[in-house]
């Protein structure tokens, strides 16, 4: 069993998503009744657009990062916590004994829990970011020694996120123009109760009458306001503030042109490499709704693809860019904070999704949530660094330097995940079962009230009048 669990971290970790949601879309096509052909056709998009997303952000990374690691230098900040990147953080969770373990668990839970209608999202064709769980179980395990502690509270947290996941759905899906896709990423969902409470706050406070979109921003500001003037003006912004120290060299601005002419690009290259990938689902959703015409019903149901697919919306894209100085100067003057944000900072557009399609596309609103968040984020699992910096040692990971602590800020700063692994790490049995009585009071009102959740939503995400047409009012 060991030895298979084993296999099957090692074909997840080593072919990744591109390879592993192809594969599962081509089998639920050829179940939905679509032809070989078309259902290969759609697997094949399906990661050309995956692989196209990769090269993408790694061409986008490569250039910024540089930027960003200047910026902290100049700054002279001393944060010993280093953030690594997701994909480190990823590598050291499949590496570990309770990762290996969960994958095969995992698979299994979600599989079941579709099959038999308790979730109307099919997470297994994510597999891939099951590792936001393992990396919780792993900590669990290495404070404990206790798998059995480990292993129910990665699970907990699954059922939490799949419920997250089918109340913002309809709204991602709609958002982003996937049809009967949604995201399950456990690193983003954990955030839907804040955003949507954080939504409907910033709303009663007036901030959904300052329409900032990149509709409106394009419609009042000409050529200045289409994206990929946007993500120059960001870009070069961003370049400056990275190379205040050496603006006299030549070097400096060639630095500060590559940055914003690659966030230019990436404003226009991304959204045309997500087409390519929601066209993968064409076939698949006009079979879908073939059979439910056929039959006068049918079970609507939500497929669960990578986070990758929202990276370039417009709105979604100016959101992260614009979070990534914002981000670091928290986390500089964050009371209690040793996290310094680096490598995931160009990721910051998969971060925030859920603000993004909650507040659907209010740049404003979805940075003050993002920001919010992160920073509670940093303070909870600030005094973690320890601790996982111990297990990626053991799992082989070589630390950059001695005396600093290595960390992924987008996986692990995560405040609802973070209280989730609290509530088992204090092996209370009382707070632990409240833990879980609160999932099923929460699922089945859910359940009881969905329509009315969906409209609730849709209602508190309702577009308002224009940024011109306030002003005129």
């Amino acid at each position: 069993m060991t030895n298979f669990l084993n296999l099957l971290s090692n074909v997840f970790s080593t072919l990744g998503a591109p390879v592993f949601i192809p594969l599962i879309l081509f089998i639920i096509c050829k179940i939905a009744g679509v032809t070989t052909s078309k259902a290969f056709r759609s697997a094949l998009l399906c990661a050309i657009g995956l692989e196209g997303f990769t090269l993408v952000i790694n061409s986008y990374t490569a250039i910024v990062a540089p930027v960003v690691n200047d910026m902290v230098e100049s700054s002279g900040v001393n944060l010993p916590c280093l953030d690594t990147g997701w994909q480190s953080v990823s590598v050291i969770a499949y590496s570990t004994k309770v990762g290996i373990l969960f994958i095969g668990i995992a698979l299994v839970l979600q599989l079941v829990l579709f099959l038999a209608k308790w979730t109307d999202v099919f997470m297994a064709s994510d597999l891939w970011n099951n590792y936001s769980f393992m990396v919780w179980g792993s900590l669990i395990y290495a404070i404990t020694n206790n798998m059995w502690l480990a292993m129910a509270c990665m699970v907990v947290q699954l059922l939490y996120i799949l419920l997250f996941s089918e109340i913002i759905a309809k709204r991602w899906s709609n958002y982003y123009q996937y049809p009967n896709c949604c995201m399950t990423a456990p690193h983003h969902m954990e955030s839907v109760p804040f955003a949507l409470g954080m939504n409907w706050v910033l709303n009663k406070i007036g901030l959904n009458k300052w329409k900032v979109d990149a509709a409106s921003i394009q419609k009042k500001f000409g050529l200045f306001g289409e994206p990929m003037v946007i993500g120059l003006i960001i870009g070069l912004v961003i370049g400056i503030v990275g190379c205040l120290s050496k603006l006299g060299t030549l070097a400096a601005w060639g630095s500060i042109s590559a940055t914003a002419v690659s966030t230019a690009a990436i404003m226009v290259v991304f959204p045309k490499v997500g087409g390519v990938f929601a066209s993968a689902f064409t076939a698949l959703t006009d079979a879908f709704r073939a059979k439910a015409a056929k039959s006068g019903e049918g079970r609507e149901w939500y497929l669960a693809i990578n986070d990758a697919a929202g990276y370039g919306e417009t709105n979604t894209l100016t959101t992260g860019v614009l979070l990534i100085p914002v981000i670091l100067v928290i986390s500089f003057f964050l009371p209690g904070n040793i996290i310094l944000p680096m490598a995931d900072l160009c990721a910051l557009p998969y971060c925030v999704e859920t603000y993004v399609c909650v507040s659907k596309g209010n740049v404003p609103k979805s940075m003050i949530m993002g920001a919010i968040w992160f920073a509670l984020g940093m303070i909870i699992v600030s005094n973690l660094a320890p601790v996982f910096t111990q297990i990626a040692v053991e799992a082989g990971f070589a630390l950059p330097q001695a005396g600093i602590y290595i960390m992924s800020f987008a996986i692990m700063c995560r405040p609802f995940m973070a209280g989730l692994f609290y509530a088992f790490l204090s092996k209370n049995p009382i707070i632990i079962a409240a833990v879980v009585i609160l999932y099923f009071v929460c699922y089945f009102l859910f359940k009881k009230n969905r329509q009315r959740v969906y409209d609730w939503i849709e209602a508190n995400g309702e577009k308002m009048p224009s940024v011109e047409a306030t002003a005129n009012a």
